[in-house]
């Protein structure tokens, strides 16, 4: 039980650490300075759009309980209960195709999922 206990702190620290979304090298990136992309297509993310399990491969960037929306940087509700980041009004997701920071492999799939350059 204190094992369990010791755990649900430590969730609960990690997830107060997590930063929102911010600009580096010229890309919004996540609190892992992994690359975020928006998706351009008419309606919402299918399979069209994607290359296999959309849901899958573009996960939305959610947000931490405490974080708080600042600048062009919203919070939408997505549907499912949780909040989503948001750039300018665009729901903002992570691409599962990316190994490590700076990776951008997403950008451009399908003519419809690009990085995020802030002006």
């Amino acid at each position: 039980m204190k094992a369990l206990v010791a755990f649900l702190i430590f969730l609960t620290i990690t997830a107060s650490w997590a930063a929102p979304p911010h600009e580096r090298d010229g890309r919004l990136v996540d609190e892992h300075n992994m690359t975020l992309y928006v998706f351009n297509g008419s309606g919402f993310p299918d399979s069209k759009s994607c290359e296999g399990d959309c849901a899958r491969n573009f996960p939305p960037a959610l947000a931490a309980p405490g974080d708080v929306p600042s600048g062009s940087l919203q919070l939408l509700n997505n549907g499912h209960g949780e909040r989503q980041w948001a750039f300018e009004g665009k729901p903002l997701y992570r691409g599962l195709m990316d190994k490590k920071p700076g990776d951008h492999g997403g950008d451009g799939l399908n003519t419809v999922w690009h990085i995020v350059q802030p002006r």
